[in-house]
């Protein structure tokens, strides 16, 4: 009911949004600045010079990329801007240059970036291609680390629509130190690191959003962030879905209310992780996280992992318990099937509390290609709290060694 509330507002905004945009909007067009759009010209410059007056105008401001093949980056949106709103409206293909370094701006693992803008309406057909496939700047030293596609920094009240980005060197989106954010009817591509990193961050919603990724997350949600919405999202290959607030630094940050509902997940290599660090020195908590209306098609790996004595260099020892605290996490209406056959592993550490209201209820995931595997639900440390049918049962085999 919550995250449906917040929804409905976003999109109530939105279209409040839409309306004043729509009453008084100056239109501000690229190819007025120079812009060519013939997949050959640095068009760079011309992109600067028009967001410098789109933002400057006081009036509800259009920032339109017509169709075409837009050589660009870095480029660094900022604000803060004059301009009552800004709809940046996309219909044509925005690439990244092959022969310089993509990372530059506000951020240094940037290509395109948005910093401190409110009331941002970015919407159409047009694509966001990084040509990560064919070029990746840290292998040519010309980037310390590979760029996303794009960066949402310190960014209000706005709202990402029906575009499209693929080809990331190092990641697809980014949203960090944001409020009031919705990422709705996107598509990401194949290849490039990460699809959606949140950091930060609150009310941040993502919903009817496709992903497709190779080898990382379809959405990761790291530390700092409050009230995550993700509805009606299909994530497929790619790793599923993290949260992952490691505590390797001390200064991390809570995470406290994620929403993620009606999703799919399909040929992934897992789908639902949440971790942090063995021996973790940060005393933080992750808390009241639902997982609830979740379908797994064809799942690669472990289904559902909470670990919190991650430690993937193996050499992670520690005297001392993880001090991050997880609680009140809810899994309800899980249903699908799996290569793997470990369904669940609940892998909580050995501080008083480092577990505590874990739940599942109506859950059923089957092993598929191999009738003679049982399905596992291993616990350690934990001991979750059950309702309903849950298959398989739980801890029903020996605690996770």
């Amino acid at each position: 009911m919550g995250s449906e509330f917040i929804h409905g507002i976003t999109w109530f905004l939105f279209l409040v949004a839409i309306c004043a945009i729509k009453a008084k909007a100056i239109s501000v067009n690229v190819v007025k600045f120079g812009a060519k759009g013939d997949g050959k010209t640095d068009d760079t410059k011309a992109f600067t010079q028009a967001w410098t007056q789109a933002c400057s105008e006081r009036q509800n401001n259009k920032y339109v990329i017509p169709k075409g093949k837009y050589i660009v980056g870095p480029v660094d949106f900022a604000g803060p801007c004059k301009a009552k709103t800004i709809h940046f409206k996309v219909d044509g293909t925005v690439q990244s240059s092959k022969k310089q370094s993509v990372t530059g701006g506000a951020h240094r693992n940037a290509w395109i970036s948005f910093t401190q803008v409110n009331n941002l309406l970015i919407s159409g057909d047009g694509i966001f291609d990084g040509q990560g496939s064919e070029f990746n700047c840290a292998k040519a030293k010309q980037c310390e680390q590979p760029p996303l596609n794009l960066i949402f920094s310190m960014v209000k009240d706005s709202h990402i629509q029906g575009i499209t980005s693929n080809n990331s060197v190092g990641g697809q989106i980014g949203i960090y130190r944001s409020r009031n954010v919705t990422v709705d009817d996107v598509s990401i591509g194949i290849r490039g690191g990460e699809g959606i990193l949140i950091e930060k961050s609150t009310n941040i919603n993502i919903t009817n959003t496709d992903i497709k990724i190779l080898s990382d997350n379809c959405v990761t949600i790291l530390d700092g962030n409050t009230g995550i919405n993700i509805e009606k999202m299909t994530c497929s290959q790619g790793n599923g879905l993290g949260v992952s607030v490691l505590g390797n630094t001390g200064k991390e940050e809570p995470v406290n209310g994620v929403t993620v509902r009606n999703c799919t997940f399909s040929h992934t290599e897992g789908a639902i992780r949440i971790q942090s660090s063995a021996g973790s020195t940060a005393n933080i908590a992750i808390s009241n996280l639902v997982f609830e209306d979740i379908i797994f098609d064809y799942l690669q790996n472990m289904a559902i992992v909470l670990d919190q004595e991650h430690c993937p260099s193996k050499q992670c020892r520690t005297p001392n318990p993880s001090k991050v605290k997880v609680s009140n996490v809810s899994f309800k209406n899980i249903k699908g099937n799996s290569v793997d056959n470990r369904i669940v592993i609940l892998e909580c550490g050995t501080a008083p509390g480092a577990c505590k209201d874990i739940k599942f209820s109506d859950m059923r995931v089957l092993v598929v290609g191999d009738d003679h595997l049982e399905t596992q639900f291993r616990c350690k440390n934990v001991k979750p709290v059950v309702s309903g049918k849950v298959d398989p049962a739980v801890c029903n085999t020996r605690p996770v060694a």
